[in-house]
């Protein structure tokens, strides 16, 4: 344009001058031509009116059509999508951006800017194609969502592998304990049962001895030399002092006699008589005897279903059911608040799933982990040997279901016994690795 400006302002001196500059400018109108053509982007140039002035051949082959039958055609003729978005001849300043898809011939993506150029009084468009971009974009975002997906798939599958893990560490320890426990009480209960023959001959004896003094002490005479060593011997506080000696030995032979019963049940649960029992009737059993002791100031509460039957071994439902509630009750008995103990179970999955819930202390993920441990308990020393958790988990095992503890530190403690619904045996003994072991020793 200033080359044309200049040739209108200038005098030519001669008709070669004016030759040479047209000359310059015909190479410089041929070289911008080649330069617009060669752009693979679509560009036009747009009138105000509306009217496509220029274009180029990549505008020509996104149409599919020559440049010639684009220019003088009115934009919106050309392209629909202006239609929606406005025809870009409105512009009177600044730019516009849109993007728009042709579904026809193949479906294409594009993203068209709009510039307002004063000096031409016109609008210069310019069309490029993103259709790959676009592509590129899906899969990133499909990929992505793959990858969360596979991601949360990952995280499941390690949270099974984790629990698959404990049971399996939970059990080897079990087993191994068996081992030991069974040889244990083997080796205890033989010596066990000759303490227990010469301790019923003594206390026979001593019994027996204190009543012939306690009646030669009533006749008042006899031998002088007996009267003086009845006196010097003090019978009435030996009495006393062997009574309470007897009583403590007896208990304390009683306590190795539950202890080594209390493995042999553990290790070895003997025959099961597996038949079909309603466990509305043993839940209800079970916690009116509890609430009757342990439960004794606690609210119970039962979700039950009186139609529900399963096969299994209902001493051995009990059993497991009564070391839930006497936990449940120990755990309340360690708060101040008002206890509650939820007793309830469903049918799931096939299994029948039976939750002991209570709102006393809680256990912490460390002592989670170890409440099926055999011997482990966090009472004080007394009657309790810490098998109640594992004869829990043993029992169910052997009924070939499962259990699993949930709990929140000083606030609950869930803990739900899955039971198969329907049993293929009608009787047996512990079917799992334990028994083997200990059937072994």
């Amino acid at each position: 344009m200033a080359i044309l400006d200049d040739i209108e302002e200038r005098r030519f001196g001669s008709i070669e001058e004016a030759s040479r500059l047209f000359a310059i400018v015909e190479k410089a109108k041929k070289e911008w031509e080649i330069t617009f053509d060669a752009i693979e982007d679509g560009i036009a140039i747009i009138t105000v009116d509306g009217i496509i002035r220029r274009a180029n051949t990549g505008l020509a082959s996104m149409l599919g059509i020559d440049v010639k039958e684009i220019v003088g055609r009115k934009c919106c003729d050309l392209f629909p999508h202006h239609l929606e978005h406005g025809c870009p001849s409105k512009l009177r300043s600044g730019h516009r951006l849109i993007e728009f898809e042709v579904q026809r011939p193949w479906r294409r993506a594009y993203r068209e800017a709009s510039y307002f150029v004063p000096d031409l009084q016109g609008i210069v468009t310019v069309i490029s194609d993103i259709t790959t971009q676009r592509l590129a974009e899906e899969r990133i975002r499909r990929f992505a969502q793959e990858a969360i997906a596979t991601n949360k798939e990952l995280r499941a599958s390690l949270k099974k592998l984790q629990e698959m893990q404990e049971k399996l560490v939970a059990s080897e320890k079990v087993a191994s304990l068996a081992t030991m426990a069974a040889a244990l009480a083997h080796e205890i209960n033989n010596p066990l049962g000759y303490v227990f023959s010469g301790f019923g001959f003594m206390k026979r004896f001593v019994t027996s001895a204190l009543k012939f003094f306690e009646a030669f002490e009533q006749q008042k005479g006899g031998k002088p030399e007996l009267a003086g060593l009845y006196v010097s011997l003090d019978l009435k506080r030996l009495s006393k002092e062997v009574s309470s000696a007897l009583e403590d030995v007896e208990g304390g032979l009683e306590r190795i006699k539950r202890i080594t019963s209390a493995i042999a049940e553990f290790v070895e649960p003997g025959k099961e008589v597996f038949e079909e029992f309603v466990v509305a009737n043993v839940v209800k059993e079970a916690v009116r005897e509890a609430s009757a002791g342990i439960l004794k100031n606690v609210v119970v509460e039962t979700r039950l279903d009186e139609s529900v039957r399963i096969k299994g071994s209902p001493v051995a439902f009990r059993t497991a059911l009564d070391h839930l509630l006497e936990n449940a009750g120990y755990a309340i008995s360690k708060t101040n608040r008002q206890g509650k103990v939820v007793v309830g179970f469903e049918q799931k999955d096939g299994f029948l799933v039976l939750s002991v819930h209570d709102n006393g202390c809680g256990m912490s993920e460390d002592l989670r982990a170890k409440a099926t441990d055999p011997f482990f308990t966090t009472r004080a020393p007394g009657p309790h040997l810490g098998l109640g958790l594992s004869v829990v988990y043993a029992i169910v095992k052997r009924h070939g279901g499962d259990m699993e503890i949930r709990s929140q530190e000083g606030e609950w403690t869930t803990v739900e016994l899955r039971f198969p619904l329907k049993q293929e045996v009608t009787e047996t003994k512990a079917d799992s690795g334990i028994v083997k072991i200990a059937n072994r020793v």
